[in-house]
């Protein structure tokens, strides 16, 4: 039997936790920048407002009313999702992490076992030991999982596939819901008639795996309660990329240097993840296309001599690219890294002849220690030089680069600085 966990109202959910004064209250959490509405609670919901609303077009209707707004504060909720995991580990013998809020746990060949039972169980254990409400969803397959997590939400939070009328709720649920059926593949069915989850279970295999490819011929097998999804995996990355646009319009280099600096970390870190080295690196540096005054948009790539994972090689060939592409009097509002033609690099052997591929190699302990840092105390406690950007003592505000987070809350689990005080 597969349970399928989804944390109610997840974002809005942790930030409650530490604000009780906020019990009830309708809670919203923005996007990077504070541009839309990402996520809301039930409460939020019932005031009209919906996912994707931009926040500035919405900001008087929302302090009318009195909207607890909060921008995307992804270390707590990271934390916050890694204690539900390991409260899950305790209950079930296999857990697949899905989402940063949902998960599905395997109870492979129990037998004689009421499996509401144990979702209640593993529901109060999360409420009561991180405070998080989850829906439980329990099926044979993952995708009835999903169905029967959408059904709990309007069910005590839990529903069992084999305690409901299973063909009239199939009946009644929209095929366009159901997981892994996306916009082109719903409004294929619906030209053929196609539009619940029980027009779905009955499609002939041989057709839905000819006209739906493979993951909607398994899709219709889930529905007729053969497993056909396994464990989902990241397949090795083709690229690795971030960017974000600065709260301002950023003019001289040294800034956007800065925030090059921040950005190539986080993506050398990502790769470094997935035990991936690049062969390529790309920088894009573009002003608002949206606003006024004369444009500009360029990006230019190098090949590194060798497979590389290490940050201040990476870094300097990015800043390099980027001293390239600048051109003075922009507003730029822009810029990103690229790590392309990515592919494992376990070989370590060294180059008799390649005296900079030797010593790159040599290093890799440091950049070891770098990530362990990281990991353990937080994103950024090291840093390379250029991505010292701390405000200087003149400064008022921070580098107009930075991602605004004007509602931003604390880190109340992981900095010890920032934990809750009771009165």
């Amino acid at each position: 039997m597969i349970f399928h966990i989804d944390g109610n109202s997840f974002y809005a959910s942790c930030e409650r936790i530490f604000r009780p004064d906020l019990y009830k209250s309708p809670i919203a959490v923005l996007s990077n920048n504070d541009g839309i509405i990402v996520a809301l609670n039930i409460e939020c919901r019932a005031l009209g407002f919906k996912r994707g609303d931009v926040f500035f077009k919405l900001k008087d209707k929302l302090e009318k009313n009195k909207v607890a707004v909060f921008s995307s504060n992804y270390t707590l909720y990271a934390d916050m999702s890694a204690r539900m995991n390991l409260i899950y580990n305790r209950f079930a013998p296999e857990v697949e992490m899905y989402s940063i809020d949902e998960s599905f746990l395997f109870f492979p060949g129990w037998k004689n076992v009421d499996f509401s039972e144990i979702a209640y169980s593993i529901k109060n254990a999360v409420k009561r030991e991180t405070g998080i409400p989850v829906s439980v969803g329990i099926a044979p397959t993952k995708t009835l999982a999903k169905i029967c997590n959408k059904l709990a939400k309007k069910r005590f939070d839990v529903c069992e596939w084999g305690k409901i009328d299973q063909e009239e709720e199939l009946r009644n649920y929209p095929a366009g819901d159901i997981w892994g059926v996306g916009y082109s593949k719903t409004a294929f069915l619906k030209r053929r008639g196609i539009t619940t989850a029980l027009d779905l279970k009955n499609y002939p295999p041989h057709l839905a795996k000819k006209h739906l490819t493979l993951n909607g011929y398994r899709t219709v097998e889930e529905l007729n309660e053969r497993p056909a999804i396994g464990n989902v995996t990241q397949k090795d990355r083709q690229m690795v990329a971030v960017s974000r646009s600065f709260q301002s319009p950023v003019y001289d280099l040294d800034n956007i240097i800065k925030a090059l600096s921040e950005y190539t970390q986080e993506a050398v870190k990502r790769m470094r993840e997935g035990n991936l080295s690049c062969r390529y690196v790309t920088v894009y540096l573009m002003t608002n296309t949206f606003a006024g005054g004369e444009q500009y948009s360029n990006q230019q790539s190098v090949e590194l001599p060798h497979l590389s994972a290490y940050l201040p090689e990476i870094l300097a060939a990015a800043t390099g690219l980027l001293k390239r592409l600048y051109r003075s009097g922009y507003k730029y509002r822009k810029v990103m890294i690229g790590l392309t033609g990515l592919e494992k690099d376990n070989n370590p052997q060294f180059d008799l002849f390649d005296n900079h591929s030797n010593e790159r190699k040599r290093l890799e302990p440091l950049m070891l220690a770098f990530d362990k840092i990281n990991g353990k105390y937080g994103r950024g406690t090291v840093k390379l030089c250029s991505g010292l950007v701390g405000k200087k003592p003149e400064e008022k505000e921070a580098p107009s680069w930075e991602v605004r987070r004007d509602y931003l809350s604390a880190r109340y689990t992981t900095n010890i600085k920032e934990i809750p005080v009771a009165y």
